[in-house]
């Protein structure tokens, strides 16, 4: 556990609502650009975990702390292990937003880059700042992230452009596709967050749950995320990309879900 002297990296605030209750978490690293680091994770996971556990939660927020999103992965960390615990992290993560029994929401003000995008991505709805900028870079780090959320988001052609140029996407840009579903001044995409998961919570929470399970199942997503979930633990494992996915994954991998 933090001490006092050291802030949690990850901050969770309550809000009550007509319905039920909303959560805020808020990635808090601000002197490194709301980087990930294995703390944080951890953080992060133990956060969607109690969400998950809370039988009046009705809608969940992410946003980063002073005007920034995420830089994603903290280069800067010491990974004694090749950056295998990190990658699990990463994954469960990924999965634990994506699949979220209640409604989520990303607020995005300044940079989402790499795992900050895939945050982001994993969200079901994106209010983006003006001026935000996205970038999904596995390409230029070597790590196979960046397909599972985004082909049925913006659709292959545009996800293809984005992930594999690993170029910069503006707000604008990321609104007019379809990535981005309310494009708004800086400093009000909390705000506006809010306003959608209260008006979501006011409807049945059971429809509401069982509208995502369809949504995940009918568009394939629950599965790419589990085969690109898949790919970057055996890539954390084995320490080399392996385009052959078709072959036996490493023992300590769990297996594809068909």
């Amino acid at each position: 556990m933090p001490d006092a002297a050291t802030p949690a990296p990850v901050g969770v605030e309550v809000v009550e609502v007509p319905a039920g209750r909303l959560r805020l978490v808020t990635l808090t690293r601000p002197d490194a650009r709301n980087a990930m680091d294995t703390a944080l994770l951890m953080a992060l996971a133990d956060a969607l975990d109690d969400a998950d556990r809370d039988a009046e939660l009705r809608g969940l927020l992410v946003t980063g702390a002073a005007g920034m999103f995420s830089a994603g992965a903290d280069v800067r960390e010491p990974l004694g292990d090749g950056g295998r615990r990190r990658m699990e992290l990463f994954t469960t993560v990924y999965e634990q937003l994506t699949l979220l029994r209640v409604p989520t929401a990303a607020a995005v003000e300044g940079y989402a880059v790499g795992g900050g995008a895939e945050l982001a991505a994993a969200c079901d709805l994106r209010v983006a700042a003006e001026d935000a900028v996205f970038r999904f870079p596995g390409a230029v780090h070597g790590i196979p992230v960046g397909t599972a959320r985004t082909v049925g988001q913006v659709g292959l052609s545009v996800a293809k452009d984005w992930v594999l140029s690993s170029r910069d996407v503006p707000a604008a840009e990321a609104f007019r596709t379809g990535f981005v579903q309310r494009l708004v001044a800086a400093g009000e995409t909390v705000a506006v967050a809010r306003t959608w998961l209260a008006q979501v919570a006011g409807r049945d929470p059971d429809t509401v749950a069982l509208l995502k399970r369809l949504f995940n199942d009918a568009s394939g997503l629950r599965n790419r995320v589990a085969f690109e979930n898949d790919a970057l633990r055996a890539q954390a494992e084995t320490g080399r990309l392996d385009p052959g996915l078709d072959r036996d994954l490493p023992r300590t991998v769990r297996p594809r879900r068909v």
